[in-house]
């Protein structure tokens, strides 16, 4: 290309057949047949992911409860309605990658965490979204722990948005307490918009000032419609009478918000939220929660999305079966996995929106698609690839199997599955 009176024909390569073509005087039309290129394999992704819409809604829904482990997929039969089912939920979960894609198009995922104390669980939740596939992931966390964080990873962007040491004085005043947390909620909301997923909680802390801060972010991240998943420390936030009007504007915004809201707590954390929502009351705590998404980790991971009861249905409840988890991980529980577990889900519940707004955008939304029954397979789908990179993972170290060493599997899970969709 570079010499004057140099020229060379294009030729055809698999995948792409390019038209016939001769690039002389330095490439002149080098940009023209890149375009048709892109072109090409932008047309072939999308007649790929079409082909594999071979299950109607109805039908996806209806199997939702059925669906246990990712292992009824991959070793069901070609015959078998589950492994016809795999293609469906990487179209419903997972974008394709396109030659067209940019950074960020697989999903840019902010965790709000990390404290002067905590500096760990956020990395984990960080770098968990990285490996499930988010092309950016941010941490929002404390100054005293942003130094600690980034010499974890370069690949992670961290935003100190708050000084501990300022917000644990004891002689502020009511007015310098507000401003500091008026300073912090400034700092995140100044870049959430360009998020498609908000992961709350690892590494949070409770410090009282921190934690009003994180409540007025909640609300505002719903109402500016991001996906948010609430985790650890959130999740405490939550359970306390002095939040109790954050309760009250999420009952009142979700079913009716595009934002997606999912919980993951654990046994103890689950038992704390409805005693401290509901006064111990399961029912009650369901209907303070409309439209909530509840990933209860355990054994099995059930995942359920909460009944939302609208105008437009006279009062009927409209549910979503739930969805259970009964992939098997490993024997060994290590400190960092639920923050895994929770940068995963991010990631997934970054890909909802993305897909959600290629779908509206293409105007292809059918009138009973139900985005957030594909929100629930999402949050399935960050269980089950969690719970199978702990299974690697204790296959290889045994006793002594750490996060760091899940993390390393979180791919690997992730491309066994998938690979398993173009056979």
């Amino acid at each position: 290309l570079a010499g004057q009176n140099n020229s060379f024909t294009f030729r055809q390569y698999h995948p792409l057949v390019l038209p016939p073509a001769t690039v002389a005087n330095k490439g002149e039309n080098y940009l023209q047949v890149r375009a048709h290129q892109s072109k090409l394999m932008q047309s072939k992704e999308e007649q790929r992911g079409e082909s594999k819409q071979i299950i109607t809604e109805a039908e996806m829904t209806k199997m939702y409860s059925n669906l246990r482990t990712i292992s009824q997929l991959l070793q069901s039969n070609s015959h078998d309605q589950n492994r016809k089912l795999l293609p469906t939920i990487f179209r419903k979960s997972v974008p394709p990658l396109s030659t067209s894609s940019h950074k960020g198009s697989s999903g840019r995922v902010a965790i709000l965490g990390g404290s002067e104390k905590y500096t760990g669980a956020p990395y984990y939740a960080a770098m968990a979204s990285l490996r499930t596939g988010a092309d950016l992931a941010t941490v929002y966390c404390a100054q005293e722990a942003s130094t600690a964080i980034k010499t974890y990873s370069p690949e992670l962007m961290v935003d100190p948005v708050y000084e501990a040491n300022k917000m644990q004085q004891n002689d502020l005043d009511t007015s310098e307490q507000q401003m500091l947390v008026q300073d912090m909620v400034q700092k995140v909301l100044g870049t959430l918009d360009r998020m498609h997923a908000l992961v709350i909680g690892p590494g949070l802390g409770r410090d009282p000032l921190v934690l009003d801060a994180t409540a007025e972010i909640i609300s505002e991240a719903l109402n500016r419609e991001i996906n948010m998943v609430l985790d650890a420390d959130a999740l405490y936030l939550l359970s306390l009478e002095k939040y109790s009007w954050l309760v009250e504007s999420i009952r009142q915004k979700a079913s009716s918000s595009n934002s997606i809201i999912a919980l993951t707590p654990n046994v103890v954390e689950y038992k704390r939220l409805v005693d401290g929502i509901s006064n111990g009351s399961e029912e009650k705590f369901m209907d303070l929660l409309p439209s909530i998404i509840v990933v209860r980790k355990g054994l099995h991971d059930v995942i359920r999305r909460f009944p939302v009861t609208d105008s437009d249905t006279f009062g009927k409840s409209i549910e979503v079966p739930e969805m259970v988890c009964e992939e098997q991980g490993g024997l060994k529980r290590s400190g960092g996995i639920g923050d895994i577990l929770a940068g995963s889900i991010g990631t997934f519940l970054a890909r909802n929106r993305i897909l959600s707004d290629r779908n509206q955008e293409r105007k292809k939304v059918e009138e009973n698609d139900d985005e957030i029954s594909d929100a629930v397979l999402s949050c399935w789908m960050g269980c089950s690839i969690t719970k199978r990179a702990t299974m690697r993972a204790f296959k290889k170290r045994k006793r002594s199997m750490t996060a760091p060493d899940v993390l390393d599997e979180v791919g690997e899970a992730f491309d066994e599955v998938e690979s398993q969709v173009d056979q």
